[in-house]
């Protein structure tokens, strides 16, 4: 059986029995079809050619190199390299840690987290929206708007340094609970405890896993996957459903309203006596208002998570939500062995604030009222429970829009768009186009958002900076360039034409969630990927069978500009690797092939 079909049958016992502990996984790792599955799944990736502590990368991968890998894993003789950690400035100023392993250590942790989705993949539950195929943002989004509406209150989870605290023992001991094999669990280990290469210093920790690196997510979700588990148990423990009777106080209530009415009945409106009466049954009224009519009111929790931002929902009294968030608390610290950052965990009323998740400002507006005419001429109010509202959060996208350079920020006058200087160079078509993705991206991110009209302001920014851009590269005006290229700002080549999105109307019908995604059996797509393979075809050159081995480019093209020699011929194929035999492949680089005439290059 190949390894490819051996981790179908695995995914398939997951899914008839979440509790099957699966064993002798290890000799999966000898099938040649997943480590080929493996490098075609991660050849594409932008960090292909990024190398970690040490200069190789996937240029010059060939079948013999990567048969060597799995050997070395096999014997049980492989040792991860460091990881090279690098800072990637964040929109607030901070920095992010990016773990870049070496292409060796990409090819195998591709291998180990092709096992590990296949084993939880199916267990993971069905609230968790973060890194699985076919779910996204949009998906969390949409569930909180679907179950999150009848909630009163909401816990804003966030775990201090998530990533970098994810403890290796523990990890390992959640790992053993559905998997008995020593060699692959040991695996994982030298996997976690290869260590950091920091500024040229060298770290060993027993905590955290590197983010940017290819295992993370799923074994982030294999830890966090205990916390979902968690919360499941304890919405089955609290929620219960509402009572038809009515409370002792509520009854006492209305046994009171009910006589002072009888009492009322026949008096003089002008004496004491009735006006006294009113009175009382104005404030009983109101006392009836505030007192809870049922004897037990429903209960109910609802729980969201991606990645390791969750959010937890309760309908119910304030009381039970601290209560709850003790618990999480305690729950976090004792099994995850990690802390909630004590500032940004909060539980906020969505009547009263908003919680922010995933980008979204998140609440429930106070009261809906409809007021028709009915046909007497008079105003009726209906009082309805609302529908959740989600917000652009617009200081935070125009704080991340004025650290990229497209506006500035001016005293007492708010925000004004400015010429990105860095793309002056550039060429209009390729100005507009890059305007025009960023645009696409924020309205497309915040699509599903109740105040697009907010939307309105970000494109009139955004359109002005891109008129300012072309102003600047020509030494012109903006009211020139907008004469010469229209409102659209329509540009043009010999290949292609681009214009900016221009839009003036807004409308909340328009929202929509973009999360229709179709899953895609991942088996079918590595078994097609390693019957197209190249590793085994001959080199496009010179045909030779001998020493081939896969050449890779980072881009066909960029900014718009072709590149020459060589890599204009990939460009024209569209592809950016083709397998070459050694020499060819060392005549390349040196430049010797850059004449080389398309029709001499055929497809495998």
């Amino acid at each position: 059986m190949k390894g490819i079909d051996r981790l179908s049958v695995i995914r398939h016992k997951s899914e008839i029995n979440k509790d099957w502990i699966h064993s002798d996984l290890f000799r999966i790792l000898r099938k040649e079809d997943i480590w080929i599955a493996a490098y075609e799944n991660i050849k594409g990736n932008k960090g292909a050619l990024t190398p970690g502590v040490t200069k190789e990368t996937l240029d010059g991968m060939s079948l013999p190199r990567l048969l060597n890998l799995r050997d070395k894993v096999v014997k049980q003789k492989y040792h991860f390299k460091p990881v090279n950690e690098i800072e990637i400035p964040k929109p607030d100023g901070r920095k992010r840690p990016l773990g870049l392993p070496t292409s060796n250590d990409k090819i195998v942790q591709e291998v180990i987290r092709m096992i590990l989705e296949a084993i939880y993949e199916p267990c993971f539950s069905k609230v968790s929206f973060g890194f699985r195929q076919g779910l996204g943002t949009h998906d969390a989004l949409e569930h909180i708007e679907a179950k999150f509406r009848w909630v009163d209150w909401v816990i804003e989870g966030d775990i201090e340094g998530a990533y970098p605290t994810i403890d290796h023992k523990q990890l390992c001991d959640i790992l053993c609970e559905k998997i008995d094999d020593v060699r692959f669990i040991n695996l994982i280990r030298k996997l976690l405890k290869c260590g950091i290469l920091r500024k040229e210093q060298f770290s060993r920790s027993s905590l955290g896993v590197p983010q940017g690196s290819i295992v993370s997510p799923i074994l982030a979700n294999i830890y966090y996957n205990e916390l979902d588990k968690w919360v499941e148990e304890k919405a089955c423990l609290y929620n219960r459903s509402k009572s038809t009777l009515k409370s002792r106080m509520y009854k006492k209530l209305e046994y009171r309203l009910g006589r002072l009415t009888k009492k009322i009945k026949g008096l003089d409106k002008r004496s004491n006596e009735y006006k006294t009466l009113v009175r009382q049954i104005k404030l009983t009224k109101k006392e009836r208002l505030n007192t809870p009519s049922l004897a037990r009111e429903r209960i109910c929790i609802e729980y969201v998570r991606y990645a390791d931002d969750w959010m937890i929902g309760i309908k119910g009294d304030q009381k039970l939500a601290k209560q709850l968030k003790t618990e999480v608390t305690l729950f976090i610290k004792e099994r995850l062995k990690q802390s909630l950052h004590p500032v940004k965990t909060n539980i906020t009323n969505l009547r009263a604030g908003k919680a922010k998740f995933l980008g979204n400002e998140i609440y429930l507006p106070r009261h809906r009222k409809i007021s028709p005419y009915t046909g007497s001429g008079t105003r009726t109010t209906r009082r309805t429970n609302p529908r959740l509202r989600f917000e652009v959060p617009l200081d935070s996208v125009l704080s991340r829009m004025k650290e990229r350079g497209y506006i500035k920020n001016l005293p007492d006058k708010g925000h004004r768009a400015i010429s990105k200087a860095s793309y002056t160079t550039l060429e209009d078509i390729v100005i507009v186009k890059h305007f025009s993705s960023v645009w696409r991206g924020l309205e497309n991110y915040y699509s599903g958002c109740t105040n697009l009209s907010k939307l309105q302001y970000i494109h009139y920014l955004l359109h002005m900076s891109c008129a300012m851009t072309l102003s600047h590269r020509h030494r012109s005006t903006v009211r020139k360039i907008f004469a010469k290229h229209g409102k659209t700002l329509k540009v043009s080549n010999s290949d292609t034409e681009i214009n900016f999105p221009y839009q003036t109307k807004w409308s909340v019908k328009d929202r929509k969630w973009q999360n229709k995604q179709l899953f895609i059996d991942p088996f079918e797509i590595y078994a097609n990927r390693v019957s197209r393979s190249q590793l085994k075809k001959k080199c496009q050159i010179c045909r030779s069978k001998d020493f081939v081995q896969m050449h890779h480019v980072k881009h066909v093209r960029k900014n718009g500009v072709r590149y020459g020699g060589f890599h204009k011929e990939m460009a024209l194929l569209n592809r950016k690797q083709i397998p070459l035999c050694k020499k060819c492949h060392k005549k390349v680089h040196l430049g010797l092939y850059d004449n080389i005439s398309l029709k001499n290059l055929q497809e495998a």
